[in-house]
């Protein structure tokens, strides 16, 4: 179990890295976007930090790539568009039952300004199947700092 944890972090601080450069942002420009300092992302980087699962999905988020991916998961929506839009999830039969509904919500999705890189990181969460619209909207006010 060390190891692994070991093996995962590393895995995290490279994908961290490698996607902050792909968007060609400094550790300091990403920092302000997930209300973190430079140092702390200067952390995450080297491994001497492990981000929170609400950090991990901030960056993931302000970063363009799936909570999955960064943390090292190759799976088949490991790398999903950063403009995705509900139109899409609700076309594909893996979508979970929670973000369909809020998906198909368009008077809730317009007054709340859900945009691609909100649906990106929603989809890119493992939740349990049963979870609702309510809990992914409580998931993204959360990310997005409303408590």
């Amino acid at each position: 179990p060390i190891i692994r944890a070991m093996n995962e972090i590393r895995i995290v601080r490279q994908r961290l890295r490698q996607a902050r450069l792909a968007a060609k942002m400094t550790q300091q420009q990403l920092a302000e976007r997930i209300d973190r300092t430079q140092s702390h992302v200067s952390g995450y980087e080297t491994g001497e930090r492990t981000p929170t699962l609400e950090v991990t999905t901030r960056l993931a988020a302000a970063l363009g790539v799936t909570v999955h991916w960064l943390c090292g998961e190759d799976r088949v929506h490991a790398e999903l568009p950063a403009d995705m839009r509900p139109e899409v999830l609700l076309q594909d039969p893996d979508t979970p039952p929670g973000l369909v509904a809020l998906a198909a919500d368009a008077r809730l999705i317009e007054s709340l300004g859900i945009a691609g890189a909100d649906w990106t990181m929603l989809r890119s969460l493992r939740c349990p199947a049963s979870l609702s619209k309510e809990g992914y909207l409580a998931v993204l006010l959360v990310v997005r700092g409303h408590t």
